[in-house]
């Protein structure tokens, strides 16, 4: 599904470069009949960890490397919502990266029947000391392997 999807830039707002597919299950309906918020944030991070994955930066590759990158904020917006039974295609990218510290990754969520857009945000991450949790430089291995699209191809 990754491939498929991802390249499908009919579908997708922003420049994809991870996709996964999920479908909403019982247990992510909260009662007001639809995926509970708290479901989408942990849609994206599993997302994000498939991105990273893929690209060498697992976490057995953040330990070796003694530095991870952990979420500094959220900031989403819900669109639609999304109900049992409902195939989701999540896809991300890295939106900016400051090679330093901080880097942005964006999300965005879609039914898969009709397009329509579930979730658009943001998720703002800070490289820290595997060993003391506190703030580190970004190894040069991350500011390349996590650059924005445009980078890549320049």
């Amino acid at each position: 599904m990754n491939d498929d999807i991802k390249n499908r830039h009919d579908f997708w707002r922003g420049p994809v470069q991870h996709a996964i597919e999920l479908t909403a299950e019982e247990k992510h309906i909260d009662m007001f009949g639809h995926v509970n918020n708290a479901w989408y944030i942990a849609w994206a991070m599993e997302c994000a960890w498939a991105h990273s994955d893929a690209l060498g930066l697992d976490f057995a590759a953040y330990e070796r490397i003694g530095v991870g990158c952990v979420v500094r904020h959220h900031d989403y917006t819900y669109y639609a919502s999304a109900v049992a039974g409902d195939r989701v295609a999540i896809g991300t990218w890295i939106a900016r990266n400051d090679g330093r510290m901080r880097m942005i990754r964006a999300i965005e969520m879609r039914r898969m029947n009709d397009g329509t857009l579930l979730v658009a945000g943001e998720t703002e991450f800070v490289a820290v000391s595997i060993a003391t949790g506190k703030p580190a430089r970004m190894p040069a291995e991350y500011a390349r392997l996590y650059a924005p699209p445009e980078e890549l191809t320049s």
